[in-house]
């Protein structure tokens, strides 16, 4: 498959925050190394820094504009200098990514008269009632919004951002590995428990490492390995050290590929509060390594409970412990569970089926007399 012969239906400007790194700039740089099976010309714009994720875009490469702004809403230099590229640009479609994207660029490209207007929600937004108020009022510039699960988009059309008839549900799309990583075994006698994640409380490692000091307690030989960073890494290690479980809680910080190191742990736990999509829960699947997450955002939408992974209603550590004690007792079905979840996500997401479905829509909107 590739991109048809001739010039590109049109110009597909993405805005996001940042091009650091994150769950969103990951989605972005999928995006890209999939856009040669696009019918329309991609680009990408961060509001504020470039950074890793940008050198990588624009290595692929595509266009990437950074301005080097603040995201802080309400900037009206950044809506300035989005207005300015897009009358300068002329894209056909502007698709923002995120809340500060979501306002500046939305309500640009409205000024700049883009034909055709797209928001996404990337998670399940925390607004009070006056940002409820503001996002609806930028949401009318969109000529559709978004969401990259059907809890994203039920949030939004229940708490009267969207209406219904303007919200969409895509899945984010994901890059598998081509070959299957080689899963470890339980005979080295150790139960290795995987996170991939911002070390945020939204995110809940703390459960992980609490819920694995109570498996040792009852004598599993549970271990945690957290890939990621943020601002509770020092205090999830000092609470490793309270618990008296630190030899067995590795801390292994960002990593480029994570899944070189989750791929060899036994169970993935996603033990989040809120979840967007769950793009890690995801990937881990499809490395056929079984899950473990909590019923939040995406992952009733991807996980079918006991035969692609396992679900748990509450979000608290002896909650956790608890349903990881179940799997441990039944650890014989975790490499049949494992096949099931990588078979289950791997036709779902594929980078190729995003773009295809991506063009469709886009295509959809754009025959559309949206302004008149």
């Amino acid at each position: 498959m590739s991109r048809r012969d001739g010039a590109p239906d049109g110009v597909v400007i993405h805005v996001l925050t940042s091009l650091h790194f994150g769950g969103v700039e990951k989605h972005m740089e999928i995006l890209a190394r999939s856009a040669f099976l696009s019918v329309y010309d991609h680009r990408f714009c961060a509001i504020g820094e470039g950074g890793h994720v940008a050198a990588n875009l624009a290595s692929i490469p595509v266009r990437v504009t950074c301005l080097g702004l603040s995201c802080k809403i309400p900037n009206p230099r950044a809506l300035y200098q989005l207005w300015r590229m897009f009358k300068r640009e002329g894209p056909l479609i502007v698709h923002t990514h995120g809340a500060e994207a979501n306002f500046h660029a939305l309500i640009a490209a409205w000024f700049a008269k883009v034909p055709v207007r797209v928001g996404e929600e990337i998670g399940i937004p925390r607004h009070g009632r006056r940002a409820r108020w503001v996002f609806k009022q930028v949401f009318r510039c969109a000529h559709r919004v978004v969401g990259i699960s059907n809890a994203v988009v039920n949030w939004l059309v229940v708490h009267d951002e969207v209406p219904s008839e303007k919200a969409v549900r895509i899945y984010n799309p994901v890059e598998f590995p081509p070959h299957m990583p080689g899963q470890s075994n339980h005979r080295d006698g150790r139960f290795r428990l995987g996170y991939v994640g911002r070390l945020e409380s939204v995110k809940n490692p703390e459960a992980l490492i609490r819920a694995t000091g109570i498996l040792r307690d009852r004598g599993i030989p549970a271990e945690a390995w957290l890939v990621g960073d943020g601002s509770l890494a020092s205090s999830l290690t000092e609470l490793a050290n309270d618990l008296e479980i630190a030899e067995h809680i590795h801390f292994l910080g960002y990593q480029e590929s994570p899944f070189a190191k989750i791929s060899m742990c036994h169970l993935y736990v996603q033990p989040s509060i809120s979840e967007g999509f769950g793009l890690a829960l995801v990937e881990a699947m499809g490395c056929a390594v079984p899950v473990l997450a909590t019923s939040v955002g995406g992952a009733p939408e991807i996980i079918t409970h006991d035969r692609t992974g396992w679900l748990i209603e509450k979000t608290d550590a002896s909650a956790v412990a608890a349903e990881l004690q179940r799997i441990w007792a039944n650890r014989a079905v975790l490499p049949d569970i494992g096949q099931a979840g990588r078979d289950a996500v791997l036709s779902r997401f594929l980078p190729e089926n995003y773009v295809r479905d991506l063009d469709h829509f886009y295509s959809a909107l754009s025959h559309e007399s949206l302004d008149q």
